[in-house]
């Protein structure tokens, strides 16, 4: 008789997340009209708000990536304001110039790398790396830099459940065909198969979390703009917070005043509603892709 309440109870609690899932995907791939130009622009000022009001802190992160999205979005909006966030950050990091990363600011890259290595480094900022410089001299030395170039990389046991995988590889692999490397020979089928991946991912992963907009993020900026559901934006939009930032966490139920359970990136866990820098920075380059 026990164990038949015990079915029983995990049945129903089984049919209760099949249902919730089930609604969030419908909710996640419904049909809306496209966001006007003016909301698209209201919640873009927003975004650059939140930067202005957090330079500090933003200034204060050298990540070269997050800078990089800010570079693509002022190549897009000519926007004075991203200009000027863009000058104090390259003051601190003048030599950035000089670095393996310079190519994500124009600047020439290092086919060569002399005493550097990626190795230490994660796997995709190796990837990054050897693309940015068309450095085949990292594939020689790093064999998991080359094997990034396989559109089938992330589906390996090792990286399937790492959320950002594929949206890191198609950065990698976009660097290759925009710096025309010439490493990848079927580079043309990778992106396309990569970019069919993530549209997998938005149509079934519906937590607007960091990976959402940067999954968005990517099919955008590769070509891939008519695959991307007007609903995606919305949401998007929706997932503003107050302050014109995005976070990593979306709450569902307030378990305090400080805490809530709610969606991240370990699906279901606590934490609290937060703008920061890495979801903002993807969130206002996609603004600036689609008011440009």
């Amino acid at each position: 008789m026990m164990i038949k309440k015990i079915l029983l109870v995990v049945s129903v609690l089984f049919l209760l997340a099949l249902t919730a899932y089930l609604s969030g995907v419908y909710i996640n791939n419904r049909d809306v009209d496209y966001p006007q130009r003016a909301q698209l622009q209201q919640h873009y000022d927003l975004s650059i708000a939140w930067l202005e009001n957090h330079e500090n802190e933003i200034l204060n992160q050298a990540n070269p990536m997050l800078w990089w999205m800010l570079v693509e979005t002022h190549k897009l909006s000519k926007d004075p304001r991203i200009a000027a966030l863009l000058q104090k950050y390259m003051q601190r990091n003048s030599r950035i110039v000089q670095s393996v990363w310079a190519p994500l600011f124009g600047y020439p890259g290092r086919s060569t790398m002399g005493g550097y290595t990626v190795e230490g480094l994660p796997y995709y900022n190796q990837h990054f790396i050897y693309a940015l410089n068309c450095a085949q001299g990292i594939a020689d030395d790093v064999s998991i830099v080359e094997q990034q170039n396989d559109a089938g990389f992330c589906h390996q046991p090792a990286y399937f459940y790492r959320p950002a995988c594929i949206t890191h590889q198609l950065m990698g692999i976009n660097f290759l065909y925009l710096n025309k490397c010439g490493l990848l020979p079927d580079i043309d089928t990778v992106i396309q198969d990569l970019q069919g991946d993530i549209v997998s991912q938005l149509t079934w992963d519906f937590r607007v979390v960091d990976v959402y907009l940067q999954r968005v993020m990517m099919l955008l900026i590769t070509g891939a703009e008519s695959s991307v559901k007007p609903i995606w934006i919305e949401r998007i939009l929706q997932q503003q917070l107050e302050d014109g930032g995005w976070g990593g966490f979306v709450s569902l139920v307030d378990i305090s005043d400080t805490s809530s359970l709610g969606l991240g990136p370990r699906i279901i866990q606590t934490g609290q509603e937060k703008s920061d820098f890495h979801a903002t920075a993807q969130g206002v380059l996609i603004l600036a892709y689609l008011l440009n």
